[in-house]
């Protein structure tokens, strides 16, 4: 696959390479990189969140990766310390897109590079426009409760942030989709309802919930339809 081939290419550039993830969820970015690269010294995950911490460190037990919860508007890192820092989905998230950017580079090495991944919300299939429906109305759900969640954005807003926000130049930037081939199973449908609900379930007792009502019910027909695919995403590498 081009994308493996492409993001192997970068990330060999720099042997026995120091990785920071910032934000790092679930660790998702990670196992990507684990699946084309494994002569890293060390890869460090951070998140504000104890809960995505402690699932990661139960997930990667190689002694080489490391999680730390960690604000990364203000990293406990000395300056110039990693070969590659990325930022994956988490663009959106970022209030201030300045003040992490400048993080990220603060911790950079000198020659080494920033990479991000991010969710697109153009040129999408019906089947992965439902992955921006649940997305869009996850994200709806956390501004309602008072936390800061953007909305999806084009390729080409994703590149025009990054130019504007970051001391650093767009060097490569390619998309990359993992698309099923035959029909989703009814598990995968139930797994997805049952995302959905959980979500909704969050709003349960607000003053909109016959509105929330209707938007959750409207992105699982639009499931029940298309079916569901993951968005296409694209990744930006800048030096």
């Amino acid at each position: 696959m081009m994308v493996v081939k492409k993001l192997k290419a970068v990330l060999e550039q720099k042997k026995f390479a120091k990785i920071l993830d910032v934000g790092t969820g679930n660790g998702n970015f990670i196992n990507i990189i684990l699946n084309v690269c494994d002569d890293f010294s060390e890869i460090i995950g951070i998140d504000l969140l104890e809960g995505a911490i402690e699932g990661c460190r139960e997930s990667y037990k190689d002694e080489r990766i490391n999680f730390f919860k960690m604000d990364a508007a203000k990293m406990d890192f000395k300056d110039d310390l990693f070969d590659f820092v990325c930022l994956s989905n988490s663009l959106h998230h970022l209030e201030d897109v300045g003040t992490i950017l400048k993080e990220m580079e603060r911790v950079l090495k000198p020659g080494g590079a920033l990479i991000f991944c991010e969710m697109m919300s153009n040129s999408l299939s019906k089947r992965q426009r439902s992955h921006l429906l649940m997305h869009h109305f996850a994200a709806e759900i956390d501004r309602e409760r008072g936390s800061y969640h953007g909305v999806t954005f084009t390729s080409k807003k994703i590149l025009e942030i990054l130019e504007k926000e970051s001391s650093l130049s767009v060097v490569d930037a390619w998309d990359f989709a993992y698309l099923k081939r035959d029909e989703n199973t009814d598990e995968e449908i139930e797994w997805l309802f049952e995302t959905i609900d959980r979500v909704h379930e969050k709003v349960s007792d607000s003053d909109k919930k016959d509105y929330y009502d209707k938007q959750a019910d409207k992105v699982k027909k639009h499931i029940k339809k298309h079916g569901f695919d993951s968005a296409t995403q694209l990744i930006v590498v800048l030096r």
